[in-house]
C-alpha cells in the first residue's frame, strides 16, 4: 500500500454521466478528447473517463470510447480509465460495452445506492458486478471499485482479496446524497478495510474535493479530481477547465510532499499489464 511519501496517483475524472450544471464540462466526443489531452499535460496520472457522442450524447458505445482513446494516447501517455457507471437508468448491457474498447482500468461499483435529491438509484446488483468483474479480467483490465458507503468497501475488500490477477484500486466517493459524507472518519474507516497492499484512494465532490484530497493524501492514499467531482472553485465561479482543476491538486500533492505519479509509475502501482 502507498505510505505518506511514495508518488500520488493523480486521477482526472474528465466528464460525468451526468451533466453537473458547469458550463465548461466537455460536451461532445472532441471537446472530450480536448480536455483531456490537456488534463494529461497538467499532470494528471489517469484519466476516468465517460464518453459523449460526437452530437453530445452520453454513450457506452465502445466506437466513441475506442476513439477518444485512440485521439488522447496519439497525443500524450496517460493511463486510461473506463466508466462501466454510464448515466442513471442505463441498462446493465449497455453499461459494460465501454470495456469492448479495452482500457486500462475500468470503474466497477461495488453495490446499489440512492443516488443523488431525486428518486433514483444507482443499481448495481450481485450479477452485474460479478459479469463486470470477470470480463475484466478475460480483458486484462485493472479492476477499480467504486465504492458510495462502507458496505460497499466490504465487497471491494472482498474482490480485491480473492482477485485472480491484480488486486486492483479502492476508491471511496463521498458526498453523493444516498451515500457516505464527506468526513474524515469516513476516510479513517475505509482506509481500515483495505487489505495490504492494495493501492486506494477517496474522492469527495463539491466543495469538499480538496479538503479531502489532503487528508487522504496525507494518510497514503491517491487523489482525483475532475469536472465529474467539481463544479465551482469558489462561490458563484465555475470550474474553468479539467486542466485547471488538476493543476490545482498537483500543487496540493507536492505541498503534502506526494509528487503526482508519472503514468508509467502509476501502471506500475496499479499493476496494469501484469
Amino acid at each position: 500500500m502507498s505510505d505518506r511519501t511514495d508518488p500520488a496517483i493523480l486521477t482526472c475524472a474528465v466528464v460525468g454521466g451526468i451533466l453537473t450544471g458547469n458550463p465548461n464540462q466537455p460536451r461532445t466526443r472532441e471537446e472530450v478528447i480536448s480536455s483531456a489531452v490537456e488534463a494529461a499535460r497538467a499532470g494528471a496520472s489517469v484519466l476516468h473517463i465517460h464518453a459523449r457522442s460526437t452530437e453530445g450524447e452520453i454513450t457506452q458505445s465502445p466506437e466513441d470510447f475506442g476513439a477518444i482513446k485512440e485521439a488522447v494516447l496519439a497525443q500524450v501517455d496517460v493511463v486510461i480509465n473506463f466508466t462501466t457507471g454510464g448515466r442513471l437508468g442505463m441498462p446493465p448491457g449497455e453499461r459494460r460495452r465501454s470495456l469492448e474498447a479495452e482500457p486500462e482500468i475500468a470503474s466497477l461499483n461495488c453495490g446499489s445506492v440512492n443516488f443523488g435529491p431525486q428518486d433514483d438509484v444507482f443499481l448495481n446488483p450481485k450479477s452485474l458486478i460479478a459479469a463486470l468483474a470477470q470480463e475484466m479480467d478475460e480483458r486484462g483490465i485493472v479492476r477499480e471499485y467504486e465504492c458510495f458507503d462502507i458496505g460497499m468497501a466490504v465487497t471491494a475488500r472482498r474482490m480485491a482479496e480473492t482477485a485472480p490477477g491484480p488486486p486492483g484500486l479502492m476508491h471511496l466517493v463521498l458526498g453523493v446524497i444516498g451515500g457516505a459524507p464527506a468526513s474524515v472518519e469516513m476516510i479513517t474507516a475505509f482506509k481500515g478495510l483495505v487489505p495490504e497492499g492494495v493501492p486506494w484512494m477517496a474522492t469527495a465532490i463539491g466543495r469538499h474535493n480538496f479538503p479531502m484530497m489532503a487528508v487522504t493524501l496525507a494518510l497514503g492514499g491517491h487523489a482525483r479530481t475532475g469536472l465529474e467531482d467539481v463544479v465551482y472553485v469558489a462561490p458563484g465561479e465555475h470550474a474553468p477547465s479539467n486542466a485547471h482543476l488538476v493543476g490545482r491538486a498537483k500543487s496540493l500533492c507536492e505541498a503534502i510532499g506526494r509528487p503526482v505519479a508519472t503514468p508509467a509509475q502509476a501502471r506500475e502501482m496499479l499493476r496494469v499489464g501484469r
